[in-house]
Protein backbone atom coordinates (compact mmCIF):
# COMPACT_ATOMS: atom_id res chain seq x y z
CA UNK A 1 0.00 0.00 0.00
CA UNK A 2 2.67 2.87 0.67
CA UNK A 3 4.45 1.92 -2.57
CA UNK A 4 1.29 1.97 -4.02
CA UNK A 5 0.50 5.43 -2.47
CA UNK A 6 4.24 7.05 -3.69
CA UNK A 7 3.44 5.81 -7.37
CA UNK A 8 0.00 8.45 -6.78
CA UNK A 9 1.76 10.73 -5.68
CA UNK A 10 3.32 12.22 -9.28
CA UNK A 11 -0.21 12.13 -10.44
CA UNK A 12 -1.83 13.81 -8.06
CA UNK A 13 0.25 16.43 -7.67
CA UNK A 14 -0.45 16.55 -11.98
CA UNK A 15 -4.31 16.94 -11.53
CA UNK A 16 -3.51 19.61 -8.98
CA UNK A 17 -1.54 21.52 -10.97
CA UNK A 18 -3.98 21.64 -13.77
CA UNK A 19 -6.75 22.81 -11.70
CA UNK A 20 -4.55 25.43 -10.61
CA UNK A 21 -3.63 26.31 -14.20
CA UNK A 22 -7.38 26.41 -15.53
CA UNK A 23 -8.47 28.62 -12.47
CA UNK A 24 -5.39 30.95 -13.10
CA UNK A 25 -6.54 31.01 -16.76
CA UNK A 26 -9.96 31.77 -15.88
CA UNK A 27 -9.61 34.30 -13.78
CA UNK A 28 -7.00 36.35 -16.39
CA UNK A 29 -9.48 35.50 -19.53
CA UNK A 30 -12.84 36.33 -17.72
CA UNK A 31 -12.98 38.06 -13.57
CA UNK A 32 -11.39 41.07 -15.46
CA UNK A 33 -14.68 41.87 -18.13
CA UNK A 34 -17.01 40.15 -15.63
CA UNK A 35 -16.51 42.05 -12.32
CA UNK A 36 -17.66 44.34 -14.03
CA UNK A 37 -20.55 42.86 -14.78
CA UNK A 38 -21.23 42.16 -11.04
CA UNK A 39 -20.94 46.02 -10.06
CA UNK A 40 -23.40 46.57 -12.50
CA UNK A 41 -26.04 43.57 -11.04
CA UNK A 42 -24.98 43.94 -7.13
CA UNK A 43 -25.62 48.12 -7.54
CA UNK A 44 -29.03 47.54 -8.47
CA UNK A 45 -29.74 45.25 -5.33
CA UNK A 46 -31.64 46.58 -2.58
CA UNK A 47 -29.84 46.39 1.22
CA UNK A 48 -30.03 43.02 2.15
CA UNK A 49 -30.63 41.30 -0.86
CA UNK A 50 -30.31 37.31 -1.11
CA UNK A 51 -29.01 36.52 -4.24
CA UNK A 52 -28.59 33.19 -5.97
CA UNK A 53 -25.39 33.19 -8.22
CA UNK A 54 -25.64 30.73 -10.76
CA UNK A 55 -22.30 29.81 -12.48
CA UNK A 56 -19.86 31.52 -9.55
CA UNK A 57 -16.93 29.94 -11.23
CA UNK A 58 -13.82 31.04 -9.51
CA UNK A 59 -14.84 33.75 -7.67
CA UNK A 60 -12.80 36.02 -8.77
CA UNK A 61 -15.17 38.36 -10.16
CA UNK A 62 -17.39 38.35 -7.03
CA UNK A 63 -14.84 38.48 -4.51
CA UNK A 64 -13.48 41.79 -6.37
CA UNK A 65 -17.03 43.61 -5.56
CA UNK A 66 -16.46 42.92 -1.94
CA UNK A 67 -17.20 46.30 -0.78
CA UNK A 68 -20.74 46.08 -2.84
CA UNK A 69 -21.56 43.12 -0.83
CA UNK A 70 -20.48 43.90 2.48
CA UNK A 71 -22.21 47.69 2.14
CA UNK A 72 -25.22 46.34 0.96
CA UNK A 73 -25.68 43.55 3.20
CA UNK A 74 -25.74 40.75 0.60
CA UNK A 75 -26.23 37.27 1.07
CA UNK A 76 -24.80 35.34 -1.94
CA UNK A 77 -25.35 31.38 -2.73
CA UNK A 78 -23.10 30.80 -5.38
CA UNK A 79 -23.07 27.64 -7.47
CA UNK A 80 -21.18 25.71 -10.30
CA UNK A 81 -20.47 22.22 -11.18
CA UNK A 82 -17.19 22.53 -11.65
CA UNK A 83 -15.43 21.03 -8.64
CA UNK A 84 -12.02 23.08 -9.69
CA UNK A 85 -13.53 26.36 -9.98
CA UNK A 86 -15.43 26.23 -6.85
CA UNK A 87 -12.38 24.54 -4.50
CA UNK A 88 -10.44 28.03 -6.14
CA UNK A 89 -13.85 29.83 -5.22
CA UNK A 90 -14.18 28.66 -1.50
CA UNK A 91 -10.26 29.87 -0.85
CA UNK A 92 -11.17 33.54 -2.29
CA UNK A 93 -14.31 34.06 -0.43
CA UNK A 94 -12.12 32.79 2.85
CA UNK A 95 -9.17 34.59 1.81
CA UNK A 96 -12.16 38.03 1.40
CA UNK A 97 -13.83 37.26 4.85
CA UNK A 98 -17.04 37.39 3.45
CA UNK A 99 -19.19 35.31 5.29
CA UNK A 100 -22.16 35.87 3.60
CA UNK A 101 -21.47 34.24 0.36
CA UNK A 102 -21.67 30.57 0.45
CA UNK A 103 -20.19 28.68 -2.70
CA UNK A 104 -22.01 25.26 -3.63
CA UNK A 105 -20.76 22.49 -6.13
CA UNK A 106 -24.10 21.91 -7.07
CA UNK A 107 -26.45 22.19 -10.52
CA UNK A 108 -28.41 24.60 -11.15
CA UNK A 109 -30.91 21.96 -12.16
CA UNK A 110 -31.31 20.56 -9.10
CA UNK A 111 -31.00 23.39 -6.50
CA UNK A 112 -33.30 23.78 -3.83
CA UNK A 113 -33.06 26.21 -1.65
CA UNK A 114 -34.51 29.40 -1.38
CA UNK A 115 -36.36 31.71 -1.12
CA UNK A 116 -34.12 34.41 -3.33
CA UNK A 117 -35.00 38.20 -3.85
CA UNK A 118 -33.10 37.91 -6.79
CA UNK A 119 -30.81 35.21 -9.20
CA UNK A 120 -27.85 36.53 -11.71
CA UNK A 121 -26.30 34.52 -14.56
CA UNK A 122 -23.15 36.26 -15.13
CA UNK A 123 -22.54 34.86 -19.11
CA UNK A 124 -23.40 31.53 -17.83
CA UNK A 125 -27.37 31.46 -18.87
CA UNK A 126 -26.44 30.22 -22.60
CA UNK A 127 -23.72 27.89 -21.57
CA UNK A 128 -26.01 25.54 -20.12
CA UNK A 129 -27.46 22.49 -21.80
CA UNK A 130 -31.18 23.99 -21.15
CA UNK A 131 -31.06 27.56 -20.52
CA UNK A 132 -35.09 27.84 -20.50
CA UNK A 133 -35.18 25.12 -18.01
CA UNK A 134 -32.61 26.62 -15.64
CA UNK A 135 -34.52 30.18 -15.91
CA UNK A 136 -37.89 28.21 -14.80
CA UNK A 137 -36.21 26.59 -12.38
CA UNK A 138 -34.41 29.44 -10.76
CA UNK A 139 -37.44 31.47 -11.18
CA UNK A 140 -39.78 29.36 -9.34
CA UNK A 141 -37.05 30.13 -6.20
CA UNK A 142 -37.52 33.34 -5.93
CA UNK A 143 -39.73 35.15 -3.87
CA UNK A 144 -43.09 37.59 -5.26
CA UNK A 145 -41.28 40.82 -6.78
CA UNK A 146 -38.07 38.91 -7.44
CA UNK A 147 -36.03 39.95 -10.44
CA UNK A 148 -33.45 37.61 -12.79
CA UNK A 149 -30.75 39.14 -13.66
CA UNK A 150 -28.12 38.02 -16.30
CA UNK A 151 -25.16 39.48 -18.01
CA UNK A 152 -24.21 38.28 -21.81
CA UNK A 153 -22.28 38.88 -24.70
CA UNK A 154 -24.54 39.30 -27.84
CA UNK A 155 -23.58 38.62 -31.47
CA UNK A 156 -24.71 41.85 -33.99
CA UNK A 157 -24.24 40.48 -36.68
CA UNK A 158 -24.80 36.99 -37.81
CA UNK A 159 -21.22 35.06 -38.64
CA UNK A 160 -20.73 31.54 -39.23
CA UNK A 161 -17.02 31.79 -38.65
CA UNK A 162 -17.73 32.77 -35.17
CA UNK A 163 -19.97 30.13 -34.88
CA UNK A 164 -17.97 27.68 -35.60
CA UNK A 165 -14.87 28.59 -34.22
CA UNK A 166 -16.07 30.11 -30.75
CA UNK A 167 -16.94 26.40 -29.01
CA UNK A 168 -13.56 25.54 -29.97
CA UNK A 169 -11.83 28.14 -28.27
CA UNK A 170 -12.02 25.77 -24.90
CA UNK A 171 -9.64 23.27 -26.47
CA UNK A 172 -6.97 26.27 -25.90
CA UNK A 173 -8.24 27.71 -23.23
CA UNK A 174 -9.81 25.06 -21.28
CA UNK A 175 -12.44 27.57 -20.67
CA UNK A 176 -15.95 26.72 -21.99
CA UNK A 177 -17.50 30.18 -23.50
CA UNK A 178 -20.43 28.34 -25.30
CA UNK A 179 -21.81 28.80 -28.63
CA UNK A 180 -22.53 32.61 -30.30
CA UNK A 181 -25.45 34.05 -28.64
CA UNK A 182 -28.20 36.50 -30.47
CA UNK A 183 -30.42 38.65 -29.22
CA UNK A 184 -33.46 36.85 -30.59
CA UNK A 185 -32.37 33.70 -29.22
CA UNK A 186 -31.78 35.11 -26.08
CA UNK A 187 -35.65 36.61 -26.33
CA UNK A 188 -37.17 33.14 -26.88
CA UNK A 189 -35.25 31.85 -24.10
CA UNK A 190 -36.67 34.05 -21.81
CA UNK A 191 -40.07 33.60 -23.51
CA UNK A 192 -40.16 29.64 -23.31
CA UNK A 193 -39.05 30.02 -19.84
CA UNK A 194 -42.25 32.11 -18.67
CA UNK A 195 -40.64 35.31 -18.09
CA UNK A 196 -40.91 38.61 -19.02
CA UNK A 197 -38.04 40.77 -20.07
CA UNK A 198 -38.05 43.98 -18.51
CA UNK A 199 -35.13 45.66 -19.50
CA UNK A 200 -32.35 45.21 -21.57
CA UNK A 201 -29.05 47.68 -20.91
CA UNK A 202 -26.37 47.68 -23.16
CA UNK A 203 -23.10 48.53 -20.78
CA UNK A 204 -20.51 48.15 -23.85
CA UNK A 205 -20.49 47.58 -27.52
CA UNK A 206 -18.34 47.25 -31.02
CA UNK A 207 -19.70 47.06 -34.60
CA UNK A 208 -19.77 43.40 -34.32
CA UNK A 209 -20.78 42.74 -30.11
CA UNK A 210 -22.31 44.28 -27.23
CA UNK A 211 -22.11 43.31 -23.45
CA UNK A 212 -25.79 43.41 -21.94
CA UNK A 213 -27.28 43.40 -18.52
CA UNK A 214 -31.21 42.39 -18.98
CA UNK A 215 -33.63 42.01 -16.33
CA UNK A 216 -36.53 39.53 -16.16
CA UNK A 217 -39.45 38.79 -13.68
CA UNK A 218 -41.46 35.73 -13.43
CA UNK A 219 -44.52 36.74 -15.68
CA UNK A 220 -47.93 37.85 -13.21
CA UNK A 221 -51.09 36.49 -14.02
CA UNK A 222 -53.26 39.06 -15.76
CA UNK A 223 -51.29 41.61 -16.32
CA UNK A 224 -51.35 44.07 -18.69
CA UNK A 225 -48.46 44.44 -21.51
CA UNK A 226 -45.39 46.35 -20.16
CA UNK A 227 -43.15 47.90 -22.34
CA UNK A 228 -39.23 46.82 -22.30
CA UNK A 229 -37.07 49.14 -21.27
CA UNK A 230 -34.25 49.32 -23.57
CA UNK A 231 -31.05 51.59 -22.75
CA UNK A 232 -27.61 52.14 -23.33
CA UNK A 233 -24.63 53.36 -21.28
CA UNK A 234 -23.44 56.48 -21.34
CA UNK A 235 -20.05 54.99 -22.53
CA UNK A 236 -19.86 52.17 -24.97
Amino acid sequence: MPRLQEDLRPAERRLSEVAAHRGWLYDRLVAGMTSGWYREVFTRLPLGTRLLDVGVGTGAALVRCADLIRERELSVVGIDVDADYLARCEGAVRRAGLAGVSPRLESVYEHRDGPYDAAYFSASLMLLPDPAAAVRRVAGLLRPGGALYATQTFQLRRSRLIEWGKPLVRYVTTIDFGRVTYEADFRACLADAGVKLAELHTMTATRHFAHRLAVARPVRAATEAEPIDERVADKA
